[in-house]
């Protein structure tokens, strides 16, 4: 047979899912390219960017992509970039995140604190004391995730113009090269 099913074991497809057999870069070129190829404006992309950004710095785990796509859809981002906007909220980042939003939201409300090293903060004390953890993050993802989603939004904006045309003369100058070697016997 010409295309015959080929069936794994679930080890072999546990360990393709951990480390791809074409490796990382290939993803993450096929989704620059991907972004690239968006037809929106340069401020629908940044804006929907930022808009995922934001997002990750809310406590609402599990609602993030909603949360982002509600807001773009408000400012006139792009949706699928406020999906990716959402990776900024990762298993690397979030404890960060969350350490920084509680103590900020604890700060700004004048609350004491519940514990004192915040490495401490894990979901079992969120259950433990739920109003004033949520309530305190709350506040501090939105005093922290506002002014880094705005820095997104200038930063993206302004830098879209020019990773866009260098693109184009990058596949320009590829599509001279593809005609000059069928001109060529």
């Amino acid at each position: 047979m010409l295309f015959r099913s080929r069936t794994h074991s679930w080890v072999l497809m546990l360990i393709a899912f951990i480390w791809p057999k074409k490796g990382f870069i290939r993803g993450w070129i096929y989704l620059a390219l991907r972004v690239l190829r968006l037809r929106s404006s340069d401020y629908s992309l940044a804006a929907g960017l930022a808009c995922g950004a934001f997002a990750s710095f809310t406590p609402f785990l599990g609602v993030h992509i909603i949360i982002a796509a509600g807001l773009a859809w408000l400012i006139g981002g792009n949706m699928v970039m406020a999906l990716i906007g959402t990776f900024v909220g990762n298993p690397w980042t979030f404890p960060f995140i969350w350490a920084a939003t509680y103590a900020m939201g604890s700060w700004i409300l004048g609350l004491e604190q519940i514990i004192d090293d915040l490495t401490q903060l894990n979901f079992s004390l969120l259950m433990a004391y739920p109003g004033q953890v949520f309530y305190a993050m709350t506040i501090g993802s939105l005093v922290l995730g506002v002014p880094f989603a705005v820095m997104l939004l200038g930063l993206c904006y302004a830098s879209a113009g020019h990773v866009r045309v260098l693109f184009q003369v990058i596949k320009q100058n590829r599509m001279k090269k593809i005609r000059l070697k069928r001109k060529t016997p």
